[in-house]
């Protein structure tokens, strides 16, 4: 039973990197908790995706600690850790529907999820994840025939879908024009208020990143500091980013 008392995540003195190499980051100290949104920014190639990986459980720590969803045990239920990653991990050969019910499947037994066997539940709420990205239309289409917003879309219902406690996103926002950044960020704040999902985001956009988040850290050197300006007005326009392309 998770411990509602603790942070959904925790980095304690953490360095993170790879084993053999410098670490590229050092003494991370960082919490996320339920409900919340929290941006990752700093320039490219500084260690972001290795930092969001690392809490993912995918890469281990350097040394210090990182506590993800913690039980008493210390270790995270299954389906509690989302992750979208910057290419989102959609089969693009397959349908928007298919695609959206792996979110379920991932808290699902083992024979369900070996055999891909959802129940009438976990249709339901395909449905209707679906349906609050606006992509009811889009059930039988094949991913690969989506617009990047529209694939963005996609993997934000797979996470509804699971319904995790945490939620690691890195960089969803990438390559999109405002009025589709704007839609993929209302869908991460219902995440956030509806669900009591923690957020942890990677923008590489300073300035975007300010405008829905509730914390926001920089990668600096070796460092991951507060963004420590003043906070930016969250009703203010979204800047202009590149528009997308598909």
């Amino acid at each position: 039973m998770v411990v509602e008392s603790l942070p959904r995540l925790r980095f304690s003195k953490a360095s993170i990197g790879f084993v053999g190499d410098t670490p590229l980051i050092v003494d991370v100290e960082m919490t996320v908790n339920a409900g919340e949104i929290v941006g990752l920014t700093g320039r490219s190639g500084i260690g972001k995706t290795t930092l969001l990986r690392t809490a993912a459980g995918l890469i281990p720590t350097l040394s210090g600690t990182v506590e993800c969803c913690c039980t008493e045990s210390t270790r995270a239920e299954r389906g509690a850790i989302g992750l979208i990653p910057q290419r989102l991990g959609l089969v693009q050969h397959q349908s928007v529907g298919y695609n959206v019910i792996l979110g379920a499947l991932a808290k699902a037994s083992l024979l369900q999820t070996a055999f891909s066997l959802p129940n009438r539940v976990m249709r339901d709420a395909t449905r209707d994840a679906i349906e609050a990205v606006g992509l009811s239309d889009k059930t039988l289409e094949s991913v690969n025939r989506l617009s990047g917003g529209q694939q963005r879309r996609v993997a934000i219902a797979r996470a509804m879908v699971q319904n995790p406690q945490l939620l690691l996103a890195d960089e969803c926002l990438g390559e999109l024009d405002a009025e589709t950044a704007r839609e993929i960020i209302d869908l991460l704040r219902s995440l956030a208020r509806d669900h009591g999902m923690a957020i942890l985001v990677v923008d590489h956009n300073p300035v975007r990143v300010r405008t829905f988040c509730d914390r926001v850290f920089q990668l600096r050197g070796h460092s991951l500091i507060p963004f420590d300006e003043e906070p930016a007005d969250r009703g203010s326009t979204l800047p202009l980013v590149k528009e997308d392309s598909a």
